[in-house]
């Protein structure tokens, strides 16, 4: 179980969601974006160097592809060990998104079934995993903007020793313009319909997992940006007894 723990608290900090919930960029527009991810839940902690890129090859169509780097996992204190400790690179993540002209979009992400050096104990740990979603998008006011999505992670079996759950995602983000600082307030949803399999057997029942998000993104100039965010994940069925907490920063560049 502490290994499950363990993978849990991994993949939430390695974790690529749709790059965002809002209309993808003008064609021939993109952006590159990397930074820094750490989790902290009770004596655990973890982490994270995020890093993705995306381009608009055509009105409306994006693609994505989206890389973790864990670099640290610690309980109590105290380094991982052996099997428990993460691997050199998390599952890379490509993805795919077309926006349609009434603000709804469709999106893509495949996190593709390789990883680093194996933990966990034994074999290729990670799984392909599709994840189908819908997106819509709308404005209040100049200033104003809702984002939204719902999807379907559906990892595939493939011999592992943890195969996680089929889960069904919901997203919020309400977005404030003010100019060259944007706040934004937002909630995940995430609830397992499928229980999720440990070396053959079920490690846990289904669950449902809630995490606010508060945080700012911020527009230096048209090359350059930034955006910070903190996420709360509520839910003991699904995160533990303890709240895990999820600080991000990361640095884009335009182009």
């Amino acid at each position: 179980m502490k290994k499950v723990l363990t993978a849990a608290l991994l993949c939430a900090v390695s974790a690529f969601a749709t790059w965002d919930y809002f209309p993808v960029k003008p064609a021939g527009k993109g952006e590159v974006k990397a930074g820094v991810e750490y989790m902290m839940q009770d004596k655990l902690s973890a982490l994270g160097i995020n890093a993705g890129a995306r381009f608009s090859v055509i009105e409306g169509l994006e693609i994505a592809a989206m890389f973790n780097f864990p670099m640290t996992l610690s309980n109590d204190g105290d380094s991982c060990e052996g099997d428990a400790c993460p691997p050199s690179f998390s599952q890379p993540v490509i993805g795919v998104r077309y926006w349609l002209p009434m603000g709804l979009g469709i999106a893509l992400d495949v996190a593709l079934p390789f990883q680093g050096e194996d933990y966990l104990g034994g074999g290729d740990a990670a799984n392909l995993t599709f994840t189908p979603a819908v997106q819509y998008s709308t404005k209040f006011t100049e200033e104003l903007e809702l984002g939204s999505e719902v999807s379907f992670s559906i990892p595939l079996e493939n011999g592992n020793k943890l195969t996680p759950s089929m889960e069904l995602g919901i997203g919020l983000e309400l977005d404030y313009s003010l100019g060259l600082v944007t706040p934004y307030v937002g909630v995940d949803v995430a609830l397992q319909l499928t229980k999720p399999q440990f070396d053959g057997n079920d490690a846990g029942e289904t669950a449902t997992g809630i995490a606010p998000k508060v945080g700012a993104i911020f527009a230096f100039n048209e090359m350059f940006g930034a955006d910070v965010g903190v996420a709360f994940g509520i839910g003991e069925d699904y995160y533990g007894e303890k709240m895990p907490i999820t600080i991000g920063a990361n640095f884009s560049f335009f182009f």
